[in-house]
């Protein structure tokens, strides 16, 4: 008797194992973003999806990148979030087309092709100024500023080799305003490692000014710094959205698309703008409601095409480190 008794004790086990995970769901995060924002977005998400759990790798975009690349026989992720739009199109082949419905509140103009990404977020290049580090200096407001003598060694910038961010302000600086105008703003900055160490710099009171992202600078902003301010320069800033991708064969392809899903949606976009600043693409959220940021549209913009910023990528970086050797 107690042999049988073990033996249905077992088979209702693994009854019950293999009931549980026919209905438990999974889904793998491939994420550039910070721990806090992906912390926030997961837990929101499962409280609407209980049953579905969500595991995350962190690492930086291009690390990501290369890793579903080398994956691609055999996926391990479900998901890429977020990433620039020009490291997503050379990776086009490793995404699955997916058409939310939430995409409809997104422009058009930040939809991947075939829907093959859509865009979550963008950062918005700005001047960040230290009032108290002025030492007489008129704060600048706009590209041609930079560019006078005044300000040799008092902009800090981040290597565009290793920021997106700056890589993209640089181009755009470039494009817009004409190359002997960049070149001045080169010779003048002082050129950090990291993206984190400009507006730090300039938080932290070593330089006046900053070329850095918008949410970057805002931060000390909401966080009591009166000193800090971010100008938009006056003939016009750059865009650099970011998206979200489904992997291609991805294993748990389904509950995936709940979470991109979610991702798209006007709560998971708030909620990001609340706890990282991060300017949402959605239409229907009023950035100035939320945070004190000005609406897009109010901001003069120069638009970029990504494809052309990637294919030159690596002509405009070789030209860069000759301007900066030559100084």
């Amino acid at each position: 008797m107690q042999k049988i008794t073990r033996k249905l004790s077992v088979l209702l086990m693994v009854m019950a194992g293999a009931f549980g995970s026919a209905h438990a769901g999974e889904v793998v995060l491939y994420s550039s973003n910070n721990v806090e924002v992906v912390n926030r977005v997961i837990d929101e998400f499962t409280k609407k999806h209980p049953d579905i759990s969500v595991s995350v790798v962190r690492a930086g975009s291009g690390a990501l990148m290369q890793r579903i690349k080398a994956e691609a026989q055999n996926p391990l992720g479900d998901i890429f979030w977020s990433g620039g739009f020009s490291t997503l199109s050379q990776y086009a082949p490793y995404f699955e087309s997916y058409q939310t419905t939430e995409a409809e509140q997104i422009p058009a103009a930040f939809h991947g092709p075939e829907q093959l990404w859509l865009g979550t977020n963008t950062h918005v290049s700005v001047l960040m100024v230290n009032d108290k580090q002025l030492d007489g200096l008129k704060a600048p407001t706009s590209w041609e500023d930079l560019g006078q003598p005044e300000w040799k060694n008092k902009i800090v910038i981040p290597d565009p080799e290793r920021s997106s961010s700056s890589y993209v302000a640089l181009y755009g600086l470039k494009a817009l305003m004409g190359e002997e105008l960049y070149k001045k703003v080169v010779q003048n900055a002082v050129f950090v490692g990291t993206t984190a160490g400009a507006y730090e710099g300039v938080a932290l009171g070593e330089f006046p000014v900053g070329v850095t992202m918008e949410y970057a600078a805002y931060q000390y902003v909401d966080g009591g710094m009166d000193e800090i301010k971010l100008v938009y320069p006056a003939e016009g800033t750059f865009l650099s959205p970011e998206g979200m991708a489904l992997i291609k064969d991805g294993k748990n392809s389904e509950d995936a698309k709940k979470f991109y899903d979610y991702l798209a949606s006007k709560d998971a976009q708030t909620l990001v703008l609340e706890t990282a600043f991060r300017r949402p693409l959605r239409e229907d959220i009023s950035v100035n409601a939320v945070v004190d940021l000005p609406d897009l549209g109010s901001i003069k913009q120069f638009e970029l095409s990504d494809q052309k910023m990637g294919e030159e990528r690596e002509a405009f970086l070789a030209e860069w480190r000759a301007l900066v050797a030559a100084r």
